[in-house]
């Protein structure tokens, strides 16, 4: 805290000092108060864009995020402006397990442990990378000195590594021993769920308690699996593999118009590349065996790969040698009968057999042999049902769903004049910074809500960031340090009593 308000001090000088809300950024992080830091930094950016030290500091705060892919990008903008990242080195382990490159990660943590640093949260992170990618030996050496020092954080890690390798009964065992009953009943189910889930997505689950929702489990983000794919370290050694010689052919394929099969094209004539559009058009018109040429005819030549490459005309020449002779043949036969026939002809080829009958003079002679009889009677079965009683289920119409009630605190808006520990103290500075923008803050009651071990003093709500903005401009003018707050849904903020 010491850090933090000595950085706000200066701020109170000069909002405009960057050092002041990197230091700030920096305190805020410490605190793990992420939103405050990411405020902190956002500030300092405006004012220097190319300062690798708030590349840095946001890094680190989208990494606890959840937003490796961003933290990752920033890390190497700031080791291209010169910044050294050996001191969120754990933090940028973190980024690389979250988008499943543990190899990279496990080497930043070995990094932040270097010279006999002592960083807790960095081993238990190396230890849960050794288990995402299967070293239990690892796993266990690495997470020893904790269990020996019956540290509560190093037994949570056994816990989610355990589950991660697939020995979810011990890993139940253990949450069940260390943690509350009503606790180790909630977390369960999850322990039991590791196993199914993505390397990136175990790796948010166990170190920053993020679950993936039923739907998305097994089932990486879409950036994160494009992070995956391309990463040198995530590729297998079946990546370079690539399909090699002949490729199969059906029965058939390659023969030319005689029925002798063509040579294959070597890759040395080629040059290593797939033969020309033009060749496997000749060759696909040659070998379709749909006539035979008659025997006088010369056989039609066809592409090989140690030929000149063909003109664009030549799959029609092709054509035309392999369907001449059949034209050849068709010609001298005798023409073919135009379809369709004869009704004529039809009634003077039928002629009336030994037992031909005379056709009937009307059509009540035709019907006359036909006879009506009773119809049969039958009776209900028993057990029967009458379907004519039955009332068929109508549609009914659907109503709207009701609309759902609003959340009792909704995302907000708001404007921060004051932080502190004592709630009483706020009175008098509200009192004294109203007077000095009565036009600014007099429509507004002071609001407050806890921040780590403080709280804030917030003006507002306000309806729109544009509105907000305009209201920390205005205080920047009076002398009032001031900055934008956005309450998340479901944050309390409760009037200054």
């Amino acid at each position: 805290m010491s850090s933090l308000g000595e950085a706000l001090r200066r701020l109170a000088r000069d909002p405009r000092d960057v050092d002041a809300l990197i230091g700030a950024g920096n305190a805020s992080l410490e605190l793990n108060d992420i939103e405050a830091a990411i405020g902190f930094f956002g500030r300092a950016q405006e004012l220097s864009p190319e300062n690798g030290r708030i590349k840095l500091g946001l890094a680190g705060a989208f990494v606890r995020s959840g937003r490796p892919i961003e933290a990752l990008r920033l890390f190497e903008e700031a080791e291209r402006a010169g910044v050294s990242t050996a001191t969120l080195a754990s933090e940028r382990g973190l980024a690389y397990d979250l988008v499943g490159d543990n190899p990279s990660a496990q080497a930043q943590y070995r990094q932040a442990l270097a010279g006999g640093q002592e960083d807790a949260e960095a081993v238990r992170r190396l230890a849960i990378s050794q288990a995402i990618a299967g070293d239990r030996e690892a796993f266990e050496k690495t997470l020893y000195p904790q269990l020996v020092d019956e540290d509560y954080a190093g037994f949570r890690a056994r816990a989610f590594g355990l589950a991660i390798l697939g020995e979810e009964e011990e890993a139940v065992a253990i949450a069940e021993t260390v943690m509350p009953r009503d606790l180790s009943e909630r977390i369960a189910p999850y322990l039991r769920y590791m196993r199914r889930l993505t390397k990136a997505q175990q790796a948010a689950a166990a170190n920053l308690g993020v679950f993936p929702r039923a739907a998305q489990i097994g089932r990486d983000d879409p950036r994160i699996a494009q992070y995956a794919g391309s990463s040198p370290s995530n590729r297998g050694a079946d990546a370079r593999l690539a399909p090699a010689g002949e490729p199969l052919r059906s029965r058939g394929e390659g023969d030319d118009a005689t029925g002798q099969s063509s040579p294959a094209p070597s890759a040395a004539g080629s040059g290593g590349e797939l033969p020309s559009v033009a060749v496997n058009a000749a060759r696909a018109v040659v070998s379709e065996p749909v006539v035979q040429p008659v025997p006088d005819q010369a056989p039609v030549q066809t592409a090989s790969a140690g030929s000149a490459e063909l003109e664009p005309t030549q799959p029609s020449e092709a054509l035309e040698a392999a369907v001449e002779p059949a034209r050849t043949l068709l010609a001298g036969s005798a023409p073919a009968p135009a379809p369709g026939f004869d009704l004529s002809a039809v009634a003077s080829s039928a002629t009336p057999g030994r037992n031909a009958t005379a056709a009937p003079a009307s059509v009540a002679e035709a019907f006359s042999g036909f006879e009506l009889g009773p119809l049969p009677r039958s009776g209900r079965a028993a057990g029967a049902v009458d379907i004519t009683l039955i009332e068929p289920p109508r549609e009914v119409e659907e109503k709207p769903p009701a609309k759902p009630k609003p959340p009792a605190h909704p995302r907000r808006l708001w404007v921060q004049v004051a932080t502190g520990r004592d709630l009483s103290a706020f009175r008098y500075d509200w009192r004294r910074i109203s007077r000095k923008a009565p036009e600014i803050l007099g429509d507004f009651k002071p609001m407050t809500t806890p921040w780590v071990e403080a709280h804030r003093l917030l003006a507002g709500p306000f309806d729109t960031e544009k509105a907000a903005q305009e209201a920390v401009s205005k205080l920047r003018e009076a002398g009032l340090d001031s900055f934008l707050f956005t309450s998340e849904e479901g944050q309390e903020i409760v009037p200054l009593r």
